[in-house]
């Protein structure tokens, strides 16, 4: 199975823009659906069966939003995911527990020193910027789960945290905290992949929505085709990043020496 899986909702059954009788349809509403990944013998964006169980009795096992959401989160990244870690950082983020023990003691200190006027937050900001610039949040989501990415050498290692309870101290997701190493090739190729199959697939719903008849709802067809090429040449772009030279260039010396004063 692919590493990225959706499925699209179909026109039809796709509710547009506003209220009645004011109400529009473009691009972004057509790519709603429900999305997962599938890491080994984990599945993220998956819900668990107890929270299933107290929410809308057709609700979807996955992820219901639109698609667009997550391709533009997730291609926002990509020029940090392109740059590798150096060896001891990706010691430290390629393990879920030593990274958000990392995490966990850097924030706790800049928050035990924010009121202390000798010191710039905003330089110390770097000691995890390079984590979180690499982290796809769901802010979307109610307890979405977060998602690292950190590329070292051929390698790049996927690192998430979804055990976000409920009030009622249900677990939302069934992926709960892991990580899993793979070939940054692989990884690549299963962007690219998506892309393939989302587009080819939009191609069709796009397709849909200009011979369709949507009544009283507003649709612009010539502006719809023209968005929809327009969304295909840059994921494209985004996807070159991946592929090249990393454009990044973090300064590895100084967060390095950051991390230093903060805990000596």
């Amino acid at each position: 199975m692919a590493f990225i899986n959706f499925k699209l909702r179909h026109p039809d059954n796709i509710l547009p823009w506003g209220d009645q009788p004011d109400t529009s349809m473009d691009w972004t509403v057509l790519t709603d659906g429900e999305y997962w990944l599938d890491l080994n013998k984990t599945t993220l964006y998956e819900y668990t069966n107890e929270v299933l169980a107290g929410g809308e009795p057709d609700g979807s096992t996955y992820v219901e939003y639109q698609l667009v959401r997550l391709i533009e989160d997730w291609t926002s990244l990509f020029e940090s995911i392109a740059e590798p870690v150096p060896d001891a950082f990706y010691a430290i983020s390629r393990d879920n527990s030593y990274l958000y023990r990392f995490y966990a003691a850097v924030t706790k200190w800049m928050d035990n020193m924010s009121e202390d006027p000798s010191i710039d937050m905003e330089t110390y900001d770097k000691a995890i910027e390079w984590i979180y610039s690499r982290t796809l949040n769901a802010m979307h989501l109610t307890g979405g789960p977060s998602i690292s990415f950190f590329r070292n050498a051929n390698n790049i290692s996927v690192v998430w945290k979804a055990d976000h309870l409920t009030e009622n101290n249900i677990s939302v997701w069934t992926a709960q905290n892991g990580s899993v190493e793979m070939e940054y090739r692989t990884f690549v190729n299963e962007m690219e992949d998506f892309g393939n199959r989302f587009f080819e697939a939009m191609d069709n719903q796009v397709q849909i929505a200009i011979e369709k008849d949507w009544g009283t709802t507003r649709l612009n067809k010539e502006q719809l085709v023209q968005e929809h090429q327009e969304r295909r040449s840059e994921f494209q772009r985004s996807l070159a990043v991946l592929k090249g030279e990393p454009a990044k260039h973090t300064d590895w010396d100084l967060i390095n020496s950051l991390i230093t004063k903060m805990f000596s």
